[in-house]
C-alpha cells in the first residue's frame, strides 16, 4: 500500500500509512525514502534515513542519488564514505555526480579508487567516466578509456555508449577515431551529431561542423535548443556570420523555438568576434530575455583583449553552466595569447 500511494504521487498518505505500521522492514523504509527522493523532498528523506534502525546498500544509494540530482555532491560523498556496503550502483552514482556537477577530475579519481577495490564498472559508470574525460579534454586518457571499452564486453553499438565514445574522442582531439565511430553507428541521433559538431568546432573545423549539421537536417532529424546552441557556438568560433545568423533565424521561424539567453549569447558573441560590436550591443539591449552573464563577459574581452581577468570570468561563467566546449576553447585562447591568470582567482 505504501508503494501504491507513492506511485500515484500521494506522499502524505504513504507517510501516514507508514507511521501506522507496527512491523516496518527494510523494504518499507527504503520505499518511503525513495519516494521522498523522487518527489525532491530530500529533507524528509534524510530524516527517515537517520531514523532507520538498519540500513543497507539500497538505503545509501537512494540518498546518494538524491543528493547527486540536487547538485549536493558534498553530502553525497559524505554518505558514500559512511556506507559499509559500496556496490557498483553507489560508485556509479558518485562518479556520475562528479561528472554532472563539473568536477571531472574527482570523477576520474573515484573511478581509479573503484578499480583498486576490484569493483567492475558497468555501462553507466563508463558513460559517466567518458563524460568526465570529455570535460578535461585529455587525449591520452581518452585513448586509454577507448582501448578499455573495446577490450571489455560492453556493447559499443548501444546508442548511449557509442555517443559517449564519439563525444569523448571528438572533444579530446581524436577526430579520426570519432568520425570512424560515428560512421559505424547503425543509426544516428541528434546527440551523436551534436557531439561531432562540437568536436569539429573545438578543433577549428567550423565549415565542416556546419556541413555535418546540414547533413543532420537532411536526414530529417529535428534539432532542439541544445542543437542550436552547439551550431551557433561553432559558427561563432569560426567567424561564420552568415551561417550563424541563418541558424538563429531558422530556430525561431522554421522550428518555432524561443531563443534562450544561451542562444542570444552565442549570437552576440558571433557578432562581437566579427567586429560588429554595435550590432552585438543593440541585440544585448533589446533581447526579450534577461542578458546572459556570458554575453557581458564576451563584451569585456572585446574591449580588453589582453586582460586575463576577463577570460577567467568568462571561463567561470561557462563552467557554471556546464559549457565545457567553451571552457576548453577559452583555455586554448589564453595559452595562445600567453596570458597569465591573476593570482587568487579560481580556475575551473
Amino acid at each position: 500500500m505504501v508503494v501504491g500511494y507513492l506511485n500515484v504521487g500521494e506522499a502524505l498518505e504513504a507517510k501516514n500509512l507508514f507511521d501506522e505500521m507496527t512491523n516496518r522492514n527494510l523494504a518499507s523504509w527504503n520505499a518511503m525514502i525513495s519516494g521522498f527522493v523522487r518527489f525532491g523532498d530530500l529533507r524528509s528523506a534524510r530524516e527517515l534515513f537517520n531514523e532507520m534502525p538498519e540500513k543497507n546498500a539500497i538505503s545509501y544509494t537512494t540518498m546518494i542519488n538524491g543528493y547527486v540530482k540536487a547538485g549536493d555532491i558534498v553530502s553525497a560523498r559524505m554518505l558514500f564514505e559512511q556506507s559499509d556496503e559500496k556496490d557498483i550502483v553507489s560508485w556509479s552514482a558518485l562518479i556520475s555526480g562528479y561528472a554532472q556537477n563539473g568536477q571531472p577530475s574527482e570523477a576520474i579519481q573515484m573511478f581509479y579508487r573503484m578499480q583498486c577495490r576490484s569493483v567492475k564498472p558497468d555501462e553507466f559508470t563508463m558513460v559517466s567516466l567518458m563524460s568526465a574525460c570529455s570535460q578535461l579534454g585529455y587525449l591520452e586518457l581518452a585513448k586509454i578509456i577507448d582501448s578499455y571499452m573495446h577490450q571489455s564486453s560492453f556493447d559499443l553499438k548501444r546508442v548511449q555508449v557509442a555517443a559517449a565514445l564519439i563525444d569523448m574522442n571528438a572533444k579530446c582531439g581524436n577526430m579520426d577515431k570519432a568520425s570512424t565511430l560515428f560512421e559505424q553507428m547503425p543509426t544516428h541521433d541528434v546527440i551523436s551529431y551534436c557531439s561531432m559538431v562540437q568536436g569539429l568546432s573545438i578543433h577549428g573545423s567550423g565549415p565542416q561542423a556546419v556541413a555535418l549539421f546540414e547533413r543532420m537536417l537532411k536526414e530529417g532529424l529535428v534539432p532542439d535548443t541544445t542543437s542550436f546552441t552547439v551550431i551557433l557556438t561553432a559558427c561563432s568560433h569560426a567567424g561564420l556570420i552568415k551561417e550563424g545568423c541563418h541558424y538563429f533565424d531558422s530556430m525561431v521561424n522554421e522550428f518555432s523555438l524561443e531563443p534562450s539567453p544561451d542562444q542570444y549569447a552565442c549570437l552576440i558573441d558571433l557578432l562581437g568576434r566579427s567586429g560588429k560590436l554595435k550590432d552585438a550591443y543593440n541585440i544585448l539591449k533589446s533581447m526579450p530575455v534577461k542578458p546572459h552573464a556570458g554575453a557581458w563577459a564576451c563584451r569585456l574581452i572585446e574591449l580588453e583583449p589582453l586582460n586575463a581577468g576577463n577570460y577567467v570570468l568568462l571561463s567561470d561563467i561557462y563552467a557554471a553552466g556546464n559549457k565545457w566546449l567553451d571552457v576548453s576553447l577559452l583555455r586554448l585562447k589564453i595559452r595562445e595569447k600567453g596570458l597569465k591568470k591573476i593570482p587568487g582567482c579560481s580556475w575551473i
